[in-house]
């Protein structure tokens, strides 16, 4: 019987392969790989498997527990002294518990510190003493721990080599899966928290090919490969934006194409609707449907429900994309259906939000603004920040066109402000795009023009093409208002440029009347003729 990926257990395989190849893969250097576990059960039968696959390729496993001085590197030191095979530099893996059961009350009215107190004090100050113990160090926290390390110490926090989670496979645990699964489908800066650096990945699978090219570990690297390079171009850091997409395609297939050979349908799932997700970021919308509609079948033959709900969300995007509104609506239709299942409440919101999108698009505008209105309110409940976002900036797209600009540039500046909390730089040039609009429609063109030029440095920096062409078009219908007439060719040509490389027939045939008037006016000095401004972009 195929796991079902409802049934933790089938995420905690994928999260225990990930652990045992960086076991394997992190001989000979420092690192900390922080493990979170609320389940004392599954903790200690994890560690036996993995101390026991790990003798069976020469790596002797060391366990350390936590007392009442709870010094991790007290422990390694001690070790170190006692053992001959550590001091010859022999293969090993350190195993680190108790800090389930450090106390956060003090023992004795006189202490300055509960152990906990301590526990991080030691991690944050004793960080440099660990450099000599180059070797894995598996350290079991519990979720709550977890999110206090990061800033409670912050120096040993950044040297994590990762930080993996294993949740409760009690038969409870569903609604826990969906909530891990929905922080690590949203599109914010937290979604690759917690990858290891691009050049450690690169080593570790460069390593792993040359000594096991069959070993299962290496499909979990290369997806993590394509999305650390995904990140990076999301976020505008890439170096070579041509050189690192084309990186991201590679890393992804290769991962399909292992998973495939394991025979991890789950797994190969996920890493095509990752695929997907970076096809449609980069405008590549008929690649993006293929791998959604592939990430689909499978969710629906294994009965993967919140998998069903991603990749119905991310066909109906990509359809609404290629100007298909309805087709897309009938997907979000389909996925709203299963969130209303399910009572996914963060999930309904970004469904009612792409909905909204979808009938602007149709020029339904009080349907639309009653689809986000409600995703803003479910946002908002849940404190979920990028959403509210990208829910104002989509609304105030509405009131644009309403002819209700001031109100518009409102939610456009709500929206801006939280986009730059966040770190959304995608939903940040959305809001420009929309306050560049909401400008040129006051009369106001310097300021549209300094808005539009802000977005189009980001979305290059991202290479989101037709972000990047949609904002050429809206600089140089400003341009022709002010009587700059040969500039505005130019952003028209490219324009024009971008969206045939993407195939979008009818914003060719937009620049091209465009360019024409244009010309017309150039030549016989003819009346400009005002157009609608409609061009906005959408945050999900």
């Amino acid at each position: 019987m195929v796991p079902q990926p409802d049934d933790p257990h089938c995420y905690n395989e994928e999260i225990y392969d990930q652990l045992i190849s960086l076991i394997e893969n992190s001989q000979g250097r420092l690192a900390p790989i922080i493990v979170s576990c609320d389940d004392s059960t599954l903790r200690q039968r994890i560690i036996m498997r993995y101390e026991s696959e790990a003798r069976q390729v020469q790596i002797r496993p060391y366990r350390i527990v936590l007392g009442q001085e709870p010094s991790m590197r007290a422990g390694l030191e001690a070790l170190k002294q006692q053992e001959e095979h550590l001091q010859d530099g022999g293969k090993a893996v350190f195993t680190v518990t108790g800090a389930e059961l450090l106390l956060r009350v003090k023992l004795n009215p006189q202490d300055e510190q509960t152990e906990l107190d301590k526990f991080f004090g030691y991690l944050q100050w004793t960080r440099e003493g660990l450099r000599e113990f180059r070797y894995p160090i598996v350290l079991w926290v519990t979720q709550r721990i977890l999110r206090e390390m990061s800033h409670r110490a912050p120096d040993f926090w950044s040297w994590r080599k990762a930080v993996l989670r294993f949740i409760d496979e009690s038969p409870y645990a569903a609604q826990l899966l969906i909530a891990v699964n929905q922080s690590q489908s949203t599109r914010d800066n937290s979604t690759t928290e917690f990858l290891p650096p691009l050049a450690e990945l690169k080593a570790e699978i460069a390593q792993l090919t040359a000594r096991d090219p069959d070993t299962r570990g290496l499909a979990t690297l290369y997806d993590q490969l394509g999305q650390v390079y995904a990140q990076r171009i999301e976020q505008g850091v890439a170096e070579n934006l041509e050189q690192e997409r084309g990186q991201a395609i590679i890393a992804f297939q290769q991962a399909v194409s292992q998973y495939q050979t394991q025979n991890n349908r789950s797994a190969e799932r996920r890493s095509l609707s990752r695929l997907g997700s970076f096809f449609e970021s980069q405008s590549l919308y008929l690649e993006a449907i293929n791998c959604y509609q592939k990430s689909l079948q499978i969710a629906q033959e294994i009965g993967d429900r919140y998998g069903e709900i991603l990749t119905l969300n991310g066909l109906g995007n990509a359809y609404r994309l290629l100007g298909q509104y309805q087709r897309a609506i009938d997907y979000y239709q389909q996925a709203l259906e299963i969130e209303h299942q399910i009572g996914d409440r963060h999930g309904e919101g970004v469904i009612l939000n792409n909905l909204g999108n979808a009938y602007h698009n149709l020029g339904q505008y009080q349907h639309a603004i009653n689809h986000h209105q409600q995703a803003i309110e479910i946002r908002r409940n849940i404190s979920d920040r990028n959403g509210e976002g990208g829910s104002l900036c989509n609304i105030g797209n509405t009131y644009r066109l309403l002819g209700q600009h001031l109100r518009a540039i409102e939610l456009y500046q709500q929206a801006l402000e939280i986009q730059r909390e966040v770190g959304n730089r995608n939903f940040e040039a959305n809001s420009l795009i929309g306050l560049g609009n909401a400008y040129h429609s006051l009369g106001q063109y310097q300021r549209a023009i300094d808005c539009h030029q802000e977005a189009l440095k980001i979305k290059r920096q991202i290479g989101d093409r037709q972000g990047e062409a949609t904002t050429l078009f809206n600089i140089a219908m400003v341009l022709d208002k002010i009587g700059e007439r040969h500039e505005a060719c130019q952003h028209y040509h490219q324009a024009k440029q971008i969206y045939q490389l993407l195939g979008l027939k009818y914003w060719m045939q937009r620049c091209d009347t465009a360019i024409y008037r244009l010309n017309q006016i150039i030549t016989v000095q003819l009346p400009t003729r005002t157009s609608r401004i409609d061009d906005d972009l959408w945050c999900e």
